[in-house]
């Protein structure tokens, strides 16, 4: 148990730095850009680590399976994801009166997210 707890933090932690890496890249860029880049990547990661995984003939036990899952989806990707980001810039922008940004932001998240989530699957799935 301490071992799959190491992993998930320290595949988590890896995930929050490459976040932090690209809201420092995109710091100057539109409020809540870099957060919807940031959740389309980690839509599109986890979509294809789940289907690699449910597609994968690389002869990995169970204990492997399960590693690459704690490290890869549940660690890295959450660490790196940032849904809760997402719903905070939302609120900023329904607070400013900026109504149609705030449409337009939370359908293109939603929507780009679970494309990216799909075709990462089938991605990972034909891998």
């Amino acid at each position: 148990m301490i071992a799959k707890i190491l992993v998930v933090f320290g595949s988590g932690g890896l995930g929050a730095v490459c976040r932090y890496l690209i809201e420092l890249a995109m710091r100057h860029s539109m409020m809540g850009l870099s957060t919807w880049v940031i959740n389309s990547i980690g839509c599109f990661l986890i979509g294809l680590f789940a289907g690699w995984l449910v597609n994968s003939h690389c002869g990995w036990s169970v204990n492997g399976k399960e590693f690459f899952l704690l490290a890869s989806m549940t660690g890295f990707c959450g660490g790196f994801s940032t849904f809760s980001s997402f719903t905070l810039d939302c609120v900023h922008y329904f607070e400013k009166g900026q109504v149609e940004i705030w449409v337009i932001f939370a359908a293109m998240t939603v929507f780009v997210g679970l494309f990216g989530c799909a075709l990462g699957y089938w991605l990972g799935r034909h891998i």
